[in-house]
């Protein structure tokens, strides 16, 4: 059967806020699930294990993690679309990808060395992109294009949300490493599995099941940019923009220990706690421009203005971080990062979802889109491990890589023709 643009759909009923609470809910206790894992117990993991070579050991394992993220989520994508189960097809994998999610943290918690640790990553990635890939491509199912700004402001707290409380339980409210794991596991508990029994997801049958399995050799996972260019577009600027934000996550713990030197300034502190407070601040700025982005997007009809924007924004922020590696300019170039990062992810989505190329493959379209996100995860680590250790640069020449690539980003989507 031929394919019909994700965008000439009809346009369904409209979804009730009890659906849109539920899965901002769960968005956001999937963000607080791998959020602080990725940004303070993977280094400071990495640190216990090999202290001298912390930020190349983090890399290496960020790296091969990176990899299994972006393939599990793709295939994930994938599987959940061709899934006749009686339960639904993207249900099963929510709940599946949640029970391996909390058994990865204990994994994560036993591993005593570096081989170890990024087995146990690895098998976190698979899993956890399994529970994502279905919560993406359920919101897609479900909500017509008139709600996408809407959707994808709210999908957009996530990040801020799962960040601060992310960093606030793990790095400020607990410091213990089992009872922060233990933590991470009560919130998939809480906040995604409730979510994933209660929505209703219809079963298809075999008849309206995608064609077959796409495998990595079919070209069925290949989009041609000449037949869809404005989803190879907004493909390109989103990975830019993201390659930007992986760097700045990944290794602000470190730039604080060793350029902003954290612990001298204020005695008696731990600098994953000086993180929480720069999150924090962040994310206060995210949540006050995100909803009313993407609630603005959605009454003019326009995608592109926000998102250039927002990754201009995030782009002079970053570059502020390298310029003015100073206590006081970070708190105040993390309010304009929320701010960039609330604007650029609140309408993001939206325009993404609109140029998706297949109404029948969402699953695997979308997981398509979330290479976005984990092949920066996987470039990023070897940009870092290149210029941090062969090259002998620094931090700050770093986060300036990473705003030329968000100011990048911002250029490509002006090109998008499609999408206003």
């Amino acid at each position: 059967m031929g394919t019909a643009s994700a965008d000439e759909r009809l346009d369904g009923a409209p979804v009730g806020p009890g659906f849109m609470g539920g899965l901002a809910l769960a968005q956001v206790g999937a963000f607080i699930s791998f959020m602080p894992l990725l940004q303070i117990l993977l280094p400071l993991k990495a640190e216990a294990i090999d202290p001298a070579h912390k930020a190349i050991t983090l890399a290496h394992i960020m790296f091969w993690g990176a990899i299994a993220a972006g393939a599990a989520n793709l295939f994930a994508g994938a599987i959940s679309d061709r899934t006749t189960s009686r339960f639904g097809r993207r249900r099963p994998w929510l709940l599946a990808g949640a029970a391996g999610t909390m058994l990865a943290y204990l994994f994560i918690h036993l591993a005593t060395n570096a081989a170890s640790l990024t087995a146990a990553v690895i098998f976190f990635q698979v899993v956890f992109n399994f529970l994502f890939a279905a919560l993406l491509a359920l919101a897609v199912d479900r909500v017509p294009h008139r709600q996408r700004g809407v959707m994808s402001a709210l999908l957009a707290l996530g990040y801020p949300l799962g960040n601060i409380a992310g960093a606030a339980l793990v790095g400020g409210l607990i410091n213990n490493e089992p009872l922060r794991f233990a933590a991470l596991a009560i919130v998939v508990l809480v906040m995604i599995v409730p979510f994933s029994l209660a929505i209703r997801d219809k079963p298809i049958t075999a008849a309206q099941r995608p064609d077959t399995l796409p495998n990595v050799f079919s070209g069925r996972f290949w989009i041609d940019p000449r037949k869809h260019p404005d989803f190879a577009l907004a493909w390109s600027g989103r990975f830019l923009v993201q390659v930007g934000i992986t760097l700045v996550q990944g290794y602000m713990l470190y730039y604080l220990v060793d350029v902003v030197h954290y612990a001298r300034l204020f005695p008696g502190a731990r600098p994953e706690q000086g993180l929480a407070i720069l999150t924090g601040i962040s994310s206060v700025s995210f949540v006050s421009v995100s909803l009313f982005g993407g609630f603005l997007s959605d009454r003019l009809r326009l995608r592109k203005p926000f998102v250039i924007g927002g990754a201009g924004i995030l782009a002079t922020a970053t570059a502020s971080f390298a310029l003015a590696p100073n206590w006081p300019a970070m708190v105040i170039a993390y309010v304009f990062h929320g701010f960039g990062a609330g604007l650029y992810y609140a309408v993001d989505v939206a325009l993404l979802t609109q140029v998706l190329p297949s109404a029948r493959d969402i699953g695997k379209d979308l997981g398509i889109v979330n290479l976005s996100n984990t092949v920066p995860q996987i470039l990023a680590p070897v940009v870092a491990a290149w210029l941090l250790g062969a090259v002998h640069a620094d931090f700050r020449v770093l986060f300036l890589l990473a705003s030329a690539a968000s100011a990048m980003g911002a250029l490509i989507v002006l090109a998008i023709r499609g999408v206003r």
